[in-house]
């Protein structure tokens, strides 16, 4: 069964889309050319400014279809280029995102589209044919590839600042936040496992990442069933066959082996579609590549820690808390590791304060976030990012720093623990 996440990677890269879009010159060329004709055929004639002989439209679509077959291979070397400099300097990662930009494939699609009409109509023209139409078209098409490659230039400038790009996985870690929060449950996932040991396992159907759990369908099986299934693990983590990928708590039969499998498809490589931590770890990956020795880019590192901390304090203040299932009755159906602010808090923030160890900046960055976060944490989670804020100062205390730096942030952290 394929899921809207399944599809979604169809659209992906410079393949599907631009494919679509550039094929879409053939039909539209076999379209206007029939048109023309059925129109002249029927009394028409062209306006003077639009009129040209075959020869000369013969000559204007083939500069048309040569130069958009130029721009074509030029576009694709700029892609090349800022993937290999995106790989050196922000991270490998972010190769993905690139290729899914809307921007980028429809400006190739739509060079591919102009060549193909261009060549197409080339084919078409006859000594007695009128392409008057067909030519005026051309032109168009040329005119409307020209504002898209002016637009993937522009597009491609901002995809290699870190800034900006920093600022686009924050916005879709926001999103990714904001339908774990509507999708948030009442209790943690560790008070909703079924206490019965009549329990069956079901095991990895391969090897690779979970994409994501879909739970829509599995809800309605396991209440027809009357069971509960219970996953031991989370959207992006890596499975083997010999790992445990549920129990199944109440199905006699084994009925909801298969659905089990089926609604946590196994991929090669992580996916941002379903798994919130992948975004949260890009901006991770970014900061601890900018605090490595070989970069030593600090404030690319605070701008991560900037925008990290705000959507954990987005996630905090909203009690984000996945992982529990019911169906209509309230009965709880599906289960896995709850995603919690706090969670996502103890995979980033420690890698952080570790690399940051030294950096004066990236420590009075930190010690910013971690009071942002505080701010907005319920009480009861209020412990951990106390204990972060200690851990930052030890850190300070251990680093190489001046003292009077270490007396400096160790009071700012003395202060805004007494603050708590």
């Amino acid at each position: 069964m394929q899921t809207p996440n399944d599809l979604v990677r169809y659209f992906r890269g410079f393949l599907t889309i631009p494919a679509a879009i550039s094929l879409s010159g053939l039909l539209v060329a076999g379209i206007v050319f029939r048109t023309e004709q059925a129109l002249v055929s029927w009394g028409w004639t062209a306006s003077d400014w639009m009129s040209v002989s075959n020869r000369t439209a013969s000559d204007v679509l083939s500069a048309i279809s040569a130069a958009s077959m130029s721009a074509l291979v030029m576009v694709y070397s700029i892609v090349l280029l800022v993937y290999t400099l995106a790989a050196g300097s922000i991270g490998p990662r972010l190769l993905q995102r690139f290729g899914e930009d809307r921007v980028n494939q429809i400006a190739v699609g739509s060079l591919g589209a102009t060549f193909l009409y261009s060549l197409m109509i080339l084919w078409l023209i006859r000594d007695d044919t009128s392409v008057n139409l067909a030519v005026a078209i051309g032109i168009a098409y040329s005119i409307i590839s020209v504002l898209l490659l002016l637009l993937f230039v522009h597009t491609v400038s901002t995809r290699v600042t870190i800034d900006q790009e920093a600022a686009r996985i924050s916005e879709a870690l926001d999103r990714q936040v904001n339908t774990a929060i509507e999708n948030s449950a009442d209790i943690p996932s560790s008070e909703a496992v079924p206490e019965v040991e009549d329990m069956r396992q079901v095991l990895a159907s391969g090897t690779g990442y979970v994409n994501s759990i879909n739970t829509e369908g599995l809800v309605s099986a396991a209440k027809e069933a009357g069971a509960v299934v219970v996953f031991d693990v989370q959207p992006g983590d890596f499975m083997v066959p010999t790992d445990t990928l549920a129990n199944v708590y109440g199905d006699s039969d084994e009925s909801l082996y298969d659905l089990v499998q089926a609604a946590a498809p196994l991929i090669p490589a992580r996916d941002p579609n379903g798994d919130i931590r992948f975004s949260v770890h890009l901006l991770i990956e970014i900061a601890l590549r900018a605090l490595s020795p070989g970069v030593n880019d600090t404030f690319t590192a605070i701008v991560c820690i900037d925008r990290l901390s705000a959507s954990l304090a987005r996630a905090w203040s909203s009690k984000l808390c996945t992982g529990v299932y019911r169906d209509d009755d309230g009965n709880v159906r599906v289960v896995y590791p709850s995603i919690t602010a706090e969670a996502l808090f103890h995979d980033s923030m420690p890698a952080l304060r570790r690399a940051a160890r030294g950096n004066g900046l990236v420590t009075a960055a930190l010690i910013r976030a971690l009071v942002r976060m505080a701010e907005a944490a319920p009480e009861e989670d209020l412990r951990a990012v106390v204990d972060e804020l200690s851990a930052v100062r030890d850190e300070t205390r251990e680093s190489d720093m001046l003292e009077r730096d270490i007396d400096k942030f160790c009071g700012q952290v003395e202060t805004a623990i007494e603050g708590f």
